[in-house]
């Protein structure tokens, strides 16, 4: 497996993650099927493990982490020495540069930077490059960048549209970045240890309702995708020993009226217990301040040094550090 010829080395399991969104008939899903997606991926240097079409959405393992595909969004998520940027050029082509209302990029501070490759070595790096690569799709803006002050460093990078993009609805990403995962919890993500990481890890129980599809790597490592009407879930998981890492996301979830926000986190937490974490919210449409009550946090054990808001194009991001 790809994991495995990494792991000599030394996996860099913290991810880069790059999204796309669309105007409202772009039909990506029906332009962008799972052959040439699979094209697409390849300069990326992954590939497709398994995927999972359901209603709204096709859910892709990858040897690196996931992809989601709807209508008006593509999420790519890979880890390890991937340049994913070279997966751009195939989605503005296959979608067309007339659709394309937003690029985002955001990624946590990699274990070995100096082994990235080009242009991920440096944050700075990555801007001039997307800079370059968003010059192909007419009407948008670059963002200045955000960057964090402190050693578990999280960085937003993003192009969007000028022009008044029409949203049926606000759609909410949580992401976590999570290193130093308490030892035990880690051991469950080794193949050795256990038989069925989903059952063992009880990963499965932070959104009951989903639709799962996991892969227990060898001779370590997990990736999971949950699947839930529009919303979707993923977990990935690098247990080595010095350089332990675990992320999970969850897009298009209603933490209004469906499951509590600090509930989850705290779940997610339980199932870790890492010795620090990032967290991000990122609304579509919607300024947050950050003191919205569905979002409120109350984490026993765990301290927050540094929090920022950002106004995204037509939404915005709030940051947390633990």
């Amino acid at each position: 497996m790809y994991r495995k010829a990494l792991k000599m080395e030394g996996f860099e399991g913290v991810e880069k993650r790059l999204e796309m969104a669309f105007s409202t008939g772009a039909r990506l899903r029906q332009k962008l099927t799972e052959e040439a997606l699979a094209g697409i991926l390849e300069p990326v240097e992954c590939y497709i493990i398994s995927s999972k079409s359901e209603e709204h959405v096709d859910a892709y393992l990858l040897s690196t982490s996931s992809c989601f595909v709807h209508d008006d969004r593509i999420i790519v998520k890979t880890c390890g020495k991937t340049t994913i940027f070279k997966c751009m050029a195939g989605i503005i082509r296959t979608a067309s540069p007339q659709v394309v209302t937003s690029v985002l990029y955001t990624r946590g501070e990699f274990i070995w930077p100096e082994k990235q490759p080009s242009p991920h070595k440096s944050l700075a790096d990555e801007n001039a490059h997307l800079k370059e690569l968003v010059k192909s799709i007419p009407g948008l803006k670059v963002m200045d960048p955000l960057v964090t002050g402190n050693e578990n460093m999280w960085h937003v990078l993003g192009a969007f549209s000028t022009a008044e993009v029409k949203a049926e609805e606000d759609v909410v990403t949580v992401e976590m970045s999570m290193k130093g995962l308490d030892t035990e919890k880690a051991s469950v993500f080794f193949k050795k240890t256990s038989s069925n990481m989903t059952e063992a890890s009880g990963v499965k129980c932070i959104f009951p309702g989903a639709k799962l599809d996991a892969y227990d790597f060898e001779p370590c490592g997990y990736s999971m995708n949950g699947v839930e009407g529009k919303a979707v879930s993923t977990i990935h998981v690098a247990p080595e020993v010095g350089s332990s890492f675990a992320s999970f996301e969850v897009f298009g979830y209603d933490f209004k009226r469906g499951k509590k926000f600090n509930e989850v986190v705290t779940q997610v937490l339980a199932t870790f217990k890492p010795k620090k974490f990032t967290l991000t919210i990122h609304s579509t449409t919607v300024r947050l301040n950050g003191n919205e009550p569905e979002f409120l946090l109350d984490l026993g054990g765990y301290t927050c040094s540094e929090k920022k808001v950002k106004h995204l194009g037509h939404g915005s991001i709030i940051y947390y550090c633990f």
